[in-house]
């Protein structure tokens, strides 16, 4: 083994791993733990937002309810 083949190694796994990271999209990258935990509270959570409804006349935003299975209407952010 010598100095000159592991510094070669090094240098070949850097731009490997340079090319996939630049080549890769983020829809194909791997879930990091706070993307897991955002999805985790956003799926806990009772409320969903709707953003392809506009609010009511009263300002108020759209949600659906996950227990009743409604939409129904908020003034506060959930």
């Amino acid at each position: 083994m010598s100095l000159a083949g592991v510094g070669n190694a090094t240098a070949g796994s850097l731009i490997a791993n340079g090319l996939k990271a630049i080549t890769t999209s983020n829809k194909n990258k791997t879930a990091t733990k706070g993307d897991i935990s955002e999805l985790k509270a956003l799926l806990t959570s009772r409320y969903l937002p709707i953003k392809n409804i506009p609010t009511d006349l009263h300002g108020r935003h759209p949600y659906y309810d996950i227990d009743t299975k409604n939409l129904i209407y908020l003034v506060n952010s959930v």
